[in-house]
């Protein structure tokens, strides 16, 4: 079974400058369980490709299906059901909510998928789930009491590893999630998210670096927004 299906599609920007097509006719398929790397140069539509597998930006033409629905017939309440609770994101620049704890970030997501509006209990599931993640990416236990700009550029990618995992996606999305990293943090997190690929997750990383390309089983190359061999 395929995971993502991505048939003809293309993505136009309108800028004051004219239009900058960012993607250019993309077909491309992953089957469940796939761990793939999307490379290329700056501006090559990487980060356009995975927004529009994870829902966060619509084609302008083309065909989209991710988890074996088709995305350009969902209406809003439907494709956040799907982003919350079948997607994963590890976005470049974290993205972590400044007011929350690391923990409170983690937790974050789970709470949108159960318990919206109940604010956050550390003694339910949520809490012990959270901290289990904190665990598993190499973080203590007292720096999830810590909010983000109390936390290293590299804790902080790991509490953003940490979140994606935290509803058990099917599909994980990680936008350069070594970018900045010194070396034995990038290996660690790759390494977090391979043996995640291992559990069955079907994952999409975002890179430059052919050392985390080499985790995947298989890479695209993006060249003016269209993949090349």
């Amino acid at each position: 079974m395929n995971e993502v299906e991505l048939e003809e599609v293309t993505k136009i920007y309108e800028l004051p400058r004219g239009s900058f097509k960012a993607l250019d006719r993309v077909t491309a398929s992953l089957e469940a369980g796939e761990f793939v790397s999307v490379m290329g140069p700056s501006g090559s539509g990487k980060s356009t490709l995975l927004n529009i597998v994870g829902c966060l930006d619509t084609p302008t033409s083309g065909r989209v299906v991710v988890g074996g629905e088709e995305v350009g017939g969902l209406g809003d309440e439907q494709l956040t059901r799907l982003r919350r609770d079948k997607i994963g994101f590890v976005f470049q620049q974290f993205n972590l909510i400044p007011t929350l704890t690391a923990l409170e970030n983690i937790e974050y997501p789970m709470l949108l998928k159960g318990k919206k509006g109940k604010g956050v209990n550390r003694q339910d599931g949520h809490g012990r789930r959270s901290r289990e993640l904190l665990r598993a990416v190499g973080l203590d236990e007292q720096l999830g009491e810590n909010r983000p700009n109390e936390l290293s550029g590299g804790e902080q990618q790991r509490v953003a590893v940490a979140r994606a995992l935290a509803n058990d996606p099917d599909l994980i999305l990680a936008d350069e999630p070594t970018g900045n990293l010194d070396s034995k943090t990038s290996q660690d997190i790759m390494k977090l998210l391979k043996a995640t690929n291992e559990r069955g997750k079907t994952i999409i990383v975002v890179t430059h670096d052919p050392q985390v390309a080499s985790y995947t089983g298989r890479t695209f190359r993006l060249v003016d927004g269209k993949v090349v061999e």
